[in-house]
């Protein structure tokens, strides 16, 4: 934004740009001369203002060390609407995905069912094979950084096992594809908590959508785990599934 555009309107001063919503969360107040200000422009040039913050935000989130959050707002500011791959050991960074992760792995073995394998393969060399897809969401917490990346996200969990019979053992072999994805885009109507901003209305990035050139995006990662644990008849629980 051309600050000089609008101080030759207001005597506005270039702090003021950036404290247009203020943080009620920590009872501290927006200016009320840049508001007031804001809600006289048209649709444009109000976008035009709400970009500046969005340009805040991107500095703050750099100074908290966020530079996923802020990397991932700036791709949508500059609105080429390609995908984004995200590092999967940043995601997994965070609790909330490891969380997700596990819990999928869980309900696969749920579903095989490992107690029953000796009525089912009573033979050396008996296998069966055992293909499903689970998906898990989740949602990072709100003074995080996975929160600003991606608030409510979802992790499918693409799993192909084989249990093969191996004397009076078992022998469970396989690999699960872990698929994270998440669109950045906004709802109108919807609002999100940004520390330091308070909450943040998505209509405002919307208009920023209509008349400054930013595009949702997809984001993406995958990550696969493979094992090859040995159980015995009885056995229950416990599987080890190390990342590769």
């Amino acid at each position: 934004m051309n600050n000089s555009t609008f101080n030759t309107k207001t005597d506005l001063a270039p702090s003021e740009y950036k404290n247009l919503f203020g943080d009620p969360f920590w009872n501290e107040q927006g200016s009320s001369k840049a508001r007031n200000f804001y809600l006289e422009q048209n649709d444009r040039d109000k976008a035009l203002m709400l970009k500046k913050n969005y340009l805040e935000m991107i500095e703050k989130s750099r100074q908290r060390n966020f530079n996923m959050a802020a990397d991932c707002l700036q791709w949508w500011l500059d609105g080429t609407g390609f995908t984004k791959n995200i590092d999967f050991n940043w995601l997994r960074g965070n609790n909330e995905v490891i969380v997700a992760e596990n819990i999928n792995i869980e309900r696969f073995e749920e579903r095989l069912g490992l107690e029953n394998f000796d009525k089912k393969l009573t033979k050396e060399g008996d296998y069966v094979k055992y293909t499903n897809e689970l998906q898990r969401q989740f949602t990072g917490g709100i003074f995080r950084e996975l929160y600003y990346v991606c608030g409510t996200s979802t992790i499918t969990s693409k799993g192909n096992f084989i249990v093969t019979r191996k004397k009076d053992n078992f022998v469970l072999s396989g690999t699960i594809i872990h698929y994270w994805w998440d669109r950045y885009d906004w709802h109108k109507g919807a609002n999100a908590y940004i520390n330091g901003f308070g909450y943040v209305n998505d209509s405002d990035a919307l208009l920023v959508e209509k008349y400054c050139g930013a595009r949702p995006y997809e984001m993406r990662s995958q990550w696969k785990q493979s094992f090859n644990k040995t159980f015995q008849s009885g056995f229950f629980g416990g599987l080890s599934i190390k990342l590769k």
